[in-house]
């Protein structure tokens, strides 16, 4: 019963956290309960298009280049243009959809709060996905409460600032900048997602590939893994700098 408890806390708490977190840095004027609840809403059917788009283009990719995760190339095909692109398209659409013609959209902050919303919606559901399907459901919930749930706020942390961005282009009637702004809403978030979830992919195609190694090959793939570790540890603390100086920034 307690190491339900603990799991459950693990796979929750991050995210109610960062949600109020950002409320409470929203200083100009609370967005309402009702529509930060339609963006969670929408976006449940969003989760279930990306489940969708992520299954078909995976299952292209595998019969166009006969591999799979075991892979580098899949994996950086397969993070990079599909994971990342699909997974922040589908969360952009849920906060844009919602709150792009809102009334409340009046402030530059709104788009932080709108976009972690649904980041954070995401992050929820695919953490509970991830935790409830894992051997090890404990080391699973506390590696993506250190690592997942910061990675997809601060992904909307970003994608907030250029929608807006856009926003604000679109008060001004720059249709130029809008669609610039929109376009780096979508793919900035995409390329930091593509980059951390191949570097957490491989790990563990490394750490297959060291199994079965000897020799200077064993050598070079412990150096490998002792790389691409440090690189997602890089991104992982780089990920929490840029996450708390952009929302600080952005909140005054």
């Amino acid at each position: 019963m307690v190491f339900a408890i603990i799991i459950f806390l693990l796979a929750t708490v991050p995210a109610v956290v960062l949600f109020f977190m950002t409320r409470a840095l929203d200083k100009k004027e609370k967005e309402s309960p009702v529509l930060l609840l339609t963006i969670a809403l929408m976006m449940l059917p969003f989760l279930i298009a990306t489940i969708i788009v992520e299954g078909v283009f995976q299952g292209l990719l595998s019969w166009g280049t006969g591999a799979g995760l075991e892979h580098p190339v899949y994996i950086i095909l397969y993070c990079f243009l599909i994971i990342g692109p699909a997974e922040e398209l589908f969360k952009f659409l849920g906060a844009r959809i919602t709150t792009w013609n809102s009334p409340e959209f009046n402030c530059k902050f709104d788009g932080i709060v709108y976009c972690t919303t649904s980041a954070l919606t995401f992050a929820f559901i695919e953490n509970a996905a991830y935790i409830l399907t894992a051997d090890t459901p404990l080391v699973t919930s506390i590696m993506r409460a250190i690592c997942c749930f910061p990675g997809h706020f601060m992904y909307g942390v970003v994608m907030g600032v250029f929608y807006s961005n856009a926003k604000i282009a679109a008060n001004f009637g720059d249709k130029k900048k809008k669609r610039k702004n929109i376009f780096l809403a979508i793919l900035i978030p995409a390329l930091i997602h593509g980059l951390y979830d191949t570097l957490a992919f491989s790990l563990p195609m490394l750490a297959t590939e060291l199994e079965y190694a000897s020799g200077s090959e064993e050598t070079a793939l412990t150096l490998a893994i002792v790389a691409v570790f440090g690189a997602l540890v890089l991104v992982v603390v780089g990920t929490y700098i840029t996450l708390f100086v952009t929302i600080i920034k952005q909140s005054k």
